[in-house]
Parts: C-alpha cells; sequence; structure tokens
C-alpha cells in the first residue's frame, strides 16, 4: 500500500504571519492530516543527525495550525553550505558552547517545551513574564495572537519522535521551503534504500533565473538544491506552465533529464465567504486606499509604486480622489535599498502607508474595503495575491511578469512592470473614475478561484501516483 510522507521541517521553523509559501504548505499539510492515520505520517528533517524523525498527529495539527515553532538556531545548516566552526566538532561541544552564546533563545525554548507539557501550570503565569522579558521587541510581535494566545517556541525535540524508517511504497513529499531546511542528498538516499518514492513541490527557479535578487549564498544554497533534486527527485509537481516551462528550459541547458512532472495549480481562500470582523487600521477608510500584498523585496517592484504614486500625488489626482496607497507585508532580504527609498519617500506616513505583520482577519478587512488592488511584481512562479484579490472580487492591476498573466487571465488589467507610464496612466484612470474599473470589477466577480481543498487534494493525489514500476499488473 503507498503511504504519504509529509516533510514539515520548515513549517516547523516558521515564526510570524504566513507568507505565500507557509500558506501553500499549510493548506497541504491540512490536507494530508485529514487522511486516515495508517495512509500518511509526518516528518521534520534532524540536522544533527541528519535523518528524518517521526511526528505525532497531535503535534503535526499544531505545526500545521502555526501554534508553535521550533527555534533551530542551535543546530548545524543541514545543507551545509554555511558551517559554523563550531558545526565541525562533536555534538557536545556544539552543545556546550550554544548554552552560553544562545542561553537567552534556549531559556525561550525551555519555557516553551514546558508549556506545551503543562498548559494547566500554576507557574505558567510566571514563566510567560519571564518570556516576555528575554525576548526582543520584534519577537513579541511574532509569538501574538488576536485571541490574546501566544505561538510557544520550543526546542527540536518537543517537535520530533524517533527516527522515521521509510519503506516501500511511502511517497515522499518536500514542500518549497525544504531547500534551505533539509539535505535532500541524504533524504533521496534514504528514500532509495527503502525503496521509497521522492516527490518535490517546486513554486519556483526565480534564484536562479534572477540571481542579482537574492543574497549569493541563498542563490547558491538554492542552485544546488535544484540540481540536485532534478537529478534524485522521482517526481516534481509544479504550480503553473511557466514554472514547467522554466524548469525545462533550465534542465536542457544543462543537459539533465528531469523526473517526471506534473502540474498542479494552487488554490485560494474562500474570500467571499469570510465573515472578518473588526475595525480597518487607523487612517483607513472603505474604499479610499489601494491595496498591494506582498513581502517587501526587490523582486516585487515596490519601487514602481512609489514612483508612480509620487507622480499622482504632484499631478493632484491623490488629493482629488482621497486615495492612499498601502503596502501590506513583512520584510524580506536585500531590502535596505526599499526601506530606504520608502522611509524617505515625501508621501511616507500620510498617502502611502506601510503595515507589517498583518493577521488573516485584519488582511480580510484590507482586501474587503479596497477600492482595488495592485500587483506589479517582475516575476512570479504563481502569485497568489492577485488570485486572493480576484477572490474578492475587486479590480486588479497585475503585471504580465512570470505566470501572474497566465493565472489572472482576462480576469485583470495586466501591464509591463517596467511600464512606469502605462501603471501611471491606468492607476490614474482607476482614482479619478470608478466607472473605469467597473468593467473589471465584473470580471472579478465571475472570477472562479480554486478552492485549497480542491489544490490540496490534487497535490496529494499527484504525489501518491504510481510509478511505473509500482503499478500493479493488470489481470486479464
Amino acid at each position: 500500500m503507498r503511504r504519504l510522507v509529509v516533510d514539515l521541517t520548515s513549517m516547523a521553523r516558521w515564526l510570524g504571519p504566513p507568507v505565500g509559501l507557509v500558506r501553500v504548505q499549510r493548506h497541504y499539510g491540512a490536507a494530508a492530516a485529514a487522511l486516515k492515520a495508517s495512509e500518511v505520517a509526518f516528518t521534520v528533517f534532524d540536522p544533527t543527525e541528519r535523518i528524518l524523525r517521526q511526528v505525532s498527529p497531535q503535534m503535526a495539527a499544531e505545526i500545521i495550525a502555526g501554534d508553535i515553532s521550533c527555534d533551530m538556531s542551535f543546530y548545524p545548516d543541514p545543507a551545509r553550505i554555511k558551517m559554523r566552526f563550531y558545526d565541525r566538532g562533536p555534538n557536545w561541544t556544539r552543545q556546550s558552547l550554544m548554552a552560553i552564546i544562545k542561553a537567552r533563545r534556549i531559556l525561550i525554548t525551555e519555557i516553551g517545551a514546558f508549556a506545551r507539557r503543562n498548559p494547566g501550570s500554576s507557574f505558567l503565569r510566571f514563566l510567560d513574564w519571564i518570556e516576555n522579558r528575554l525576548m526582543k521587541g520584534n519577537e513579541r510581535r511574532l509569538i501574538a495572537r488576536d485571541d490574546g494566545s501566544r505561538v510557544r517556541i520550543v526546542p527540536l525535540r518537543t517537535v520530533a519522535g524517533n527516527k522515521y524508517d521509510l519503506a516501500p511504497g511511502d511517497h515522499l513529499l518536500l514542500m518549497n521551503n525544504d531547500w534551505a531546511h533539509t539535505d535532500i542528498e541524504v533524504i533521496s538516499r534514504e528514500c532509495r534504500s527503502a525503496g521509497a518514492k521522492l516527490i518535490v513541490l517546486l513554486n519556483d527557479i526565480i534564484p536562479i533565473q534572477f540571481p542579482d535578487w537574492y543574497k549569493p549564498h541563498d542563490v547558491r544554497r538554492f542552485t544546488d538544491y535544484v540540481n540536485l533534486a532534478i537529478r534524485l527527485a522521482d517526481r516534481f509537481i509544479l504550480t503553473s506552465k511557466r514554472v514547467t516551462a522554466d524548469v525545462e528550459e533550465y534542465a536542457a541547458k544543462l543537459g539533465i533529464h528531469l523526473p517526471e512532472l506534473k502540474h498542479v495549480p494552487l488554490g485560494c481562500d474562500s474570500a467571499r465567504k469570510s465573515k472578518a470582523d473588526g475595525r480597518l487600521p487607523d487612517g483607513l477608510e472603505t474604499g479610499r486606499y489601494i491595496l498591494f500584498v506582498s513581502t517587501i523585496e526587490p523582486r516585487k517592484n515596490h519601487s514602481l509604486l512609489m514612483d508612480v504614486w509620487r507622480r499622482l500625488v504632484l499631478d493632484g489626482t491623490v488629493a482629488h480622489g482621497g486615495m492612499k496607497l498601502v503596502f501590506v507585508g513583512r520584510s524580506g532580504w536585500m531590502v535596505d535599498n526599499v526601506l530606504a527609498k520608502l522611509h524617505s519617500h515625501p508621501d511616507y506616513g500620510t498617502s502611502l502607508i506601510h503595515l507589517d505583520n498583518v493577521d488573516d482577519g485584519t488582511l480580510s478587512l484590507l482586501y474587503r474595503n479596497s477600492a482595488f488592488c495592485v500587483y506589479p511584481s517582475l516575476y512570479e512562479g504563481y502569485g497568489l495575491p492577485p488570485v486572493e484579490a480576484l477572490a474578492y472580487g475587486k479590480a486588479l492591476i497585475a503585471s504580465t511578469g512570470g505566470a501572474i498573466a497566465e493565472v489572472v487571465g482576462s480576469s485583470g488589467l495586466c501591464l509591463d512592470p517596467l511600464d512606469v507610464e502605462g501603471w501611471e496612466n491606468a492607476m490614474r484612470e482607476w482614482i479619478t473614475s470608478p466607472a473605469a474599473r467597473a468593467p473589471y470589477e465584473a470580471k472579478a466577480a465571475e472570477f472562479v478561484a480554486r478552492s485549497w481543498e480542491q489544490a490540496g487534494r490534487e497535490t496529494l493525489e499527484a504525489t501518491l501516483a504510481p510509478f511505473a514500476d509500482e503499478a500493479r499488473p493488470s489481470r486479464d
């Protein structure tokens, strides 16, 4: 019998509101958790022992829900790209050194481990006070939740059980961020030895295509992972036709034979059924702001919108329409120049707003009450925010970068991400004349988004689909 094995390493490490990749992982993890216990298993990668460890169903549910986060900063780099001098010695020397130089973070994880084991303990209020004093401001914001609860930061031993022994018929799924958090070479070797299959969900290969948008060591790490995955995986699951073409072109350039490919588009939250309550952030009024949802990083092209917005302020368009431009998203990597431009922008804090660390409820309110949405990204392997905007019935101006036009289709207005004049003219028209965007609102109202349930089901079906050497012989 084939069994699904889902690695949760990246999800277990995540802390804070989920970005696109983490949303994908959580939805697909939830789809896997809904299967019968005999049909699914969960794992995390132990970078010290370099093995997969079992994760209990209860622990998997907490990881998928984002209730806990595993602090792995005390452990060696799983891909061995950034090896520290103390990672090269015996494990006990590294642990001893960590107890000194990482004492604050270790104590936080121990408090988290105790809290999870003893949820009704009378000591928790005191320990929470200590944890609050130990944490920095940004850490406290990341663990806080709207309902008053907090994410517990725990050590690896809390999350991981015994070694997971792969078996014939196991189909192991690695998703998205695992290029940074696992060792695919070790995992592949275990799969081959056990007669199991390795399936990789690959969102894109953008760091290889556009290395200038990423840190050099991340480009090197990602490239090594993809090159290994092409050689070692039994199957790729790709999320768009554009990514499929990109992967095929890259493999042809290297002269490498690709594994089996399956195309499964991503899903989208059922936005129209959402019943988000609450108030908009201070200073925002319904129908009086334009929304751009995205992690802040060079690829997302915030710079273009800042230039366009300044022009629209200077010509009186913004004042006439009473509009604001709202960036929603946490800071990513290599963003010093982008943030410097944002924070020094003449309109920052007045008509140009940045909201960080936004929870799902507030994000839903922001979508629902926006005038229209924009998404000028230079390149995407899919593009979840523009799909979400359409799912909320919002008129959308998006770019033609990568798979965006493929995903959006005729439901949105798609422009070249480098065409400043085109973006300026379109945004001016939509601000000054709501009737100009009405046809796109009508198209968005008819837009049918794939549910995450459907996308998750199809992804797991693609993961578990039999290979030629697993197919049962037909009965004549």
